[in-house]
C-alpha cells in the first residue's frame, strides 16, 4: 500500500486523457488501500472480497489509464507499451487479491492465489515500472530489451507456477531475472552515478538488493521441475518476497521519486 501510490505518481504516461485517469486512480487510492486493509481484518469470504474490490477499483482505473495511453497515441512503441503494461499488471494483481480474500482458490492452493496477487503488485507493477523509468531515461536498445523481458517474464512466471508447466516454470523466471538484473545494472551503473546523493544511494541499494532474491527465485522455480536443491515456499516468500518488496521495490521507487 506504499509501493503503489509511489508508483502511480511515477508512471510515465504522456497522453492527456490517460494522465487524467491516472490522477483519478491516485485520488481513489487511499480509500482503496483502506478497503484492502479492512479485507484482512475479516475472515475470508464474500465480505472480504467486497472490501478487496475497493482496491481493485483503483487498479482498474489505473489499468484503463494505461490502455487509454495506447489508444490515444495509436502506438505500441516501448515508451507507451511499458507504462501500459505496468498498469495492466496492477489490474491483474488487484483481481487476484479479490480472489484471495474471497477464498476463491480457482483450483490452486490458497498460498498460490495470495502469492500471485503479490507477484503482480511487485514483479508486475513495481519492477516493470522501474524498467519503464530506466528506458524513459536512457532510451537505449539494451534498456528496451530489458523492459520487454520483464513484461514477458512476469506473466510467464505466474502461469508456469500456477499450471505446473515445466517449460514455463523454468523459462519465465529466467526471462524475468535477466530483465530485472539487466535493468538493475543499468540503473546502478549508468543512471544512479549521475544523480545527487539521495537518489543515487537509494537507486544503488535497490539495484544491489535485487540480485540475490532473483537468483533464488530462478533456483526455486527450476527446482519445481529439476532435481536441484532450493528453499521451501515459506522461506522463499520471506527472502525473495520481502527483499524484493522492500529493498528493491520500495527503496527503488523512493529513489526514482527523488530524481
Amino acid at each position: 500500500m506504499v509501493v503503489v501510490p509511489l508508483g502511480l505518481r511515477l508512471a510515465p504516461l504522456e497522453e492527456p486523457y490517460a494522465r487524467r485517469l491516472l490522477l483519478a486512480a491516485r485520488i481513489l487510492q487511499p480509500l482503496g488501500a483502506l478497503a484492502a486493509i479492512a479485507s484482512f481484518l475479516v475472515p475470508k469470504g464474500i465480505t472480504a472480497a467486497v472490501l478487496a474490490a475497493g482496491w481493485f477499483v483503483v487498479c482498474a482505473v489505473a489499468g484503463v489509464a494505461g490502455l487509454t495511453e495506447l489508444l490515444q497515441s495509436r502506438s505500441v512503441a516501448l515508451g507507451r507499451l511499458l507504462p501500459a503494461a505496468v498498469l495492466g499488471f496492477l489490474v491483474v494483481g488487484g483481481a487476484w487479491l479479490v480472489a484471495s480474500r474471497g477464498g476463491f482458490n480457482l483450483g490452486y492452493s490458497p498460498s498460490v492465489v495470495e502469492l500471485t496477487a503479490v507477484h503482480f503488485h511487485y514483479a508486475g507493477f513495481a519492477a516493470t515500472l522501474m524498467s519503464a523509468l530506466a528506458f524513459a531515461t536512457l532510451r537505449t536498445r539494451v534498456s528496451g530489451v530489458a523492459g520487454l523481458l520483464v513484461v514477458v517474464g512476469t506473466p510467464l512466471t505466474a502461469t508456469g507456477i500456477a499450471t505446473g508447466t515445466a517449460a514455463l516454470t523454468v523459462v519465465g523466471p529466467i526471462l524475468l531475472a535477466t530483465g530485472l538484473l539487466t535493468n538493475a545494472a543499468l540503473t546502478g551503473l549508468v543512471i544512479a552515478p549521475s544523480k545527487r546523493a539521495g537518489p543515487r544511494w537509494l537507486l544503488t541499494i535497490s539495484s544491489l538488493a535485487v540480485v540475490v532474491p532473483m537468483l533464488l527465485g530462478v533456483d526455486y522455480a527450476a527446482a519445481l521441475v529439476l532435481p536441484i536443491p532450493s528453499l521451501d515456499l515459506r522461506t522463499m516468500a520471506i527472502v525473495h518476497g520481502d527483499l524484493n518488496a522492500v529493498l528493491y521495490g520500495l527503496i527503488g521507487l523512493a529513489g526514482w521519486s527523488l530524481v
